[in-house]
């Protein structure tokens, strides 16, 4: 209601500064026609016709709209439609005059009076956006603090981007010019600001003169053009470039560009290269089957399988239940293997389907990364969770066994040391039915533990470009909150160097130095962007969800990790579990699976995981999605 006010009080105010430019006008229209000399009957004439000449041409000017228009954002529509109503509002005084019995002094009069009225008028609209604008405003010294801007496109919308610019970022950046590659256009100027060449000088030109952002405001350009542009302004710390607007409308472009970040910048320590010529000849000639290949972790297995193994590889078998990913991570890996890769659409849980395969694949080594990973959607489904992670796995590892696989590897996770979650739970007892194979075995059964891999499917780095994308919030679990970072290069040669040197039952780590707080890798990914966190881009803290941990640890108290020789890889020592009670609770949990009895599957849980402490049941449990949905 404030602001309604206020409106309607400074569209009155413009309307009297209206009214005493109209008197000057009708005033000025006698002193111009008659030679600038004040005539007593002239004079007359004038104080007799100003009140009723300026009261209509000023109710002609509010009913045509005039005073709709901001004058501070004037333009030329609004231009055109001073001199519109000017115009109604000269003929309107030209009938009234007819009518009244009053005959104009001089016919000239009325037709200098419209032109003193558009001129005086528009001219009020000009001097009030010149001071909106602060032309003269900024001093030298403040001039050099601003960001220096280069808009690349001199179309329309190079313009709108620059007309911003000026009127709404003028304390905060400084547009010094443009680059199109129009001929017509260069050597000119456009809002008073040079075009500086085309878009191939823009390698160029930083030398010249600083530059400390370019926009590449060419919403119609195809993508080649965008790279190549991107690349003659490699020299400019930051590139942005402006959506088309029919994308916008259609909800095809977000409103913050993606930007590729190397997720090497978020780790508190130099990534660690595990490839390496032994790898290759522990490859030599052997067949592998890779579990979830179509997940973040198995596709990248089998790609880097694929490479260091491509002269060595006999083959490649990659089983996952979802067909999209699967056929995708085939395509890409049948370029370097050709007919030595083969898909397999099959879930780990079809234990028929599965002894089926590893009997006609006969694999030397299986590494096992099919799993459900997210915690809030294992808490509300601690049975599906359960059948996966713990019993498949069990089951699987068994059948390696029988048939007499040399290697069986379990891709873990470090919230399985002292579990607070389902996931972490399930991913535990995975781990403790492996070692307890691990003695007694032809096959050498091995476990990694991996920190939080960045860029993966559901973790913190892609949810964090996607709110930035959409302009924030970033959502946080507690500011506190510290994880161990690993990239998915990294998880992946930690698998295939510790099935390397496995001897059996153990478990293996990376020494990922410190560990990084969230809240961190949240500053530093939107500053990246070119934005200021809490100004720029909202952080917004919601609280550890249930299953959370404020901090990550990579050994239990009851374990001991130990230095390998490869760099920076430890193996993880702890008291073997007994067989009998691995198996006993093995088949315990499979009898509640298929019961669906979840309170005592989640009994034999604890019971198999004693460090294991859940919330009571149904406490707490976040549905999929909404606020569940948040880095960790």
């Amino acid at each position: 209601m404030r602001r309604a006010l206020f409106a309607r009080r400074r569209r009155v105010l413009v309307l009297l500064q209206d009214a005493a430019l109209l008197v000057c006008a009708y005033a000025g229209a006698y002193f111009v026609r008659f030679d600038l000399m004040a005539y007593p009957s002239m004079w007359t004439y004038f104080q007799q016709t100003v009140t009723s000449v300026v009261a209509a041409k000023a109710l002609v000017l509010v009913l045509a709209g005039t005073y709709r228009g901001l004058m501070a954002y004037a333009t030329i529509p609004d231009l055109l439609l001073i001199i519109r109503n000017a115009t109604l509002a000269s003929l309107s005084v030209h009938v009234l005059l007819s009518l009244s019995g009053y005959r104009p002094w001089s016919r000239g009069v009325l037709a200098i009076d419209w032109m003193l009225t558009i001129g005086l008028v528009a001219g009020s609209r000009v001097g009030w956006r010149l001071l909106r604008e602060g032309v003269h405003g900024l001093s030298r010294s403040s001039r050099a603090a601003l960001k220096r801007v280069l808009i690349a496109g001199a179309g329309s919308a190079g313009v709108a981007v620059a007309k911003d610019l000026l009127v709404n970022r003028r304390r905060e950046v400084e547009v010094i010019g443009f680059v199109d590659d129009d001929p017509e256009k260069q050597g000119s100027t456009l809002l008073g600001l040079p075009i500086l060449g085309t878009t191939r000088d823009l390698a160029e030109i930083p030398c010249r003169r600083p530059v400390d952002q370019v926009i590449v405001a060419i919403p119609s350009a195809p993508p080649r053009v965008l790279s190549r542009i991107a690349g003659q302004a490699a020299a400019v710390p930051d590139v942005r470039v402006v959506p088309p607007l029919e994308a916008l409308l259609r909800g095809k472009e977000a409103v913050v560009a993606s930007k590729a970040v190397p997720e090497e910048s978020f780790l508190s320590r130099h990534a660690v290269e595990l490839g390496g010529a032994g790898l290759a000849r522990f490859l030599e000639g052997k067949t592998v089957l890779v579990t979830g290949a179509g997940g973040s972790i198995g596709s990248e297995l089998a790609r880097q399988l694929a490479r260091h193994g491509q002269d060595r590889l006999r083959k490649l078998v990659l089983l996952d239940c979802a067909e999209t990913p699967l056929y995708e991570i085939h395509r890409q890996t049948s370029g370097p293997l050709g007919a030595r890769v083969a898909p397999v659409l099959a879930s780990v849980r079809d234990l028929r389907r599965v002894s089926e395969l590893l009997a006609a694949e006969r694999p030397d080594v299986i590494l096992h990364a099919a799993a459900l990973k997210h915690v809030p959607m294992c808490e509300v489904h601690p049975l599906e969770a359960l059948a996966t992670n713990t019993w498949a796995t069990g089951r699987l590892a068994e059948l390696a066994h029988a048939h007499g696989v040399a290697n069986f590897t379990l891709v873990s996770t470090d919230k399985a040391v002292a579990p607070a979650c389902v996931m972490g739970a399930t991913k535990r007892a995975a781990e403790t039915y492996v070692q307890s194979l691990g003695g007694g075995s032809r096959t050498r059964f091995a476990a990694v533990r991996f920190g939080n891999v960045l860029g993966s499917n559901g973790s913190l780095l892609p949810l964090f470009h996607e709110q930035i994308a959409k302009g924030g919030p970033v959502t946080v679990t507690d500011p506190r909150a510290t994880r161990f970072f690993m990239t998915i290069p990294e998880a992946c040669g930690l698998i295939l160097q510790a099935t390397r040197i496995a001897q059996g039952g153990e478990i293996y780590i990376l020494d990922m130095g410190e560990p990084v707080r969230i809240l961190d890798v949240a500053h530093s990914l939107i500053r990246l962007y070119g934005y200021e966190p809490g100004r720029d881009i909202e952080v917004k803290i919601i609280g550890l969800r249930p299953g959370e941990k404020l901090h990550e640890t990579l050994v239990d108290e009851a374990e001991e990790a130990e230095p390998v020789r490869q760099a920076k890889l430890m193996r993880v020592r702890g008291r073997g579990p007994e067989r009998e009670r691995c198996r006993d609770l093995l088949a315990a949990l499979e009898h509640r699976l298929f019961e669906r009895n979840e309170e005592e599957a989640m009994r034999v849980l604890r019971a198999f995981v004693p460090t294991f402490r859940p919330q009571r049941h149904g406490e707490g449990r976040a549905a999929p999605g909404g606020e569940a949905a948040v880095a960790s």
